[in-house]
């Protein structure tokens, strides 16, 4: 992402601000997609998301990249309204460790096989129930490992590992029938 963008976005340069919103659109969107089906709903998890963003930009240091931050800023964005329809007390913070991202390593290419299996996956488990949906998706997509699930959620970890368990046989199902 350009320097020069998010210093002016941190000078509250409103058209900084929203030609940065239109860069991470594409990006953005598609993680909101990954935890609803509700479109306004995904709208509004992708807002609130960049309003996080934008008030904690400052919080961006110069050796992490804006990408994998941004995404990690709107997955806890969305875990907070999540648990706000929980209607359980407390806020996910807003963490900056990326040990979840292989930084220093060129991306790896996916063929286009294994590519539209996971397409496949991906839309097999938008039929699943809503918390089992969440945690394969954290788990499986996202790189959380359970005690995190659980502490984002709270939920227990074993309960954790038995919706991605479970979320697991379901998805098999799916795809032999």
């Amino acid at each position: 992402m350009d320097k020069e963008l998010l210093n002016k976005c941190l000078d509250n340069d409103r058209r900084s601000q929203e030609q940065l919103y239109k860069l991470c659109y594409p990006m953005l969107i598609k993680t909101c997609l990954k935890y609803s089906n509700d479109r306004p709903q995904v709208i509004l998890y992708f807002n609130i998301g960049f309003a996080k963003i934008l008030l904690n930009l400052h919080k961006l240091g110069a050796e992490i990249p804006f990408e994998p931050w941004a995404k990690r800023v709107v997955i806890n964005t969305i875990l907070d309204e999540i648990k706000k329809e929980k209607r359980i007390k407390g806020v996910v913070e807003i963490k900056e460790d990326l040990s979840h991202y292989n930084i220093d390593q060129k991306e790896t290419t996916i063929n286009e096989y294994d590519q539209e299996r996971i397409d496949l996956i991906k839309e097999k488990a938008k039929k699943l129930p809503p918390m089992t949906h969440k945690v394969f998706n954290l788990y499986a997509f996202d790189g959380y490992m359970h005690h995190e699930i659980a502490e984002m959620l709270g939920i227990n970890e074993n309960t954790s590992m038995w919706h991605y368990s479970d979320a697991k046989k379901r998805i098999k199902k799916m795809l032999e029938l």
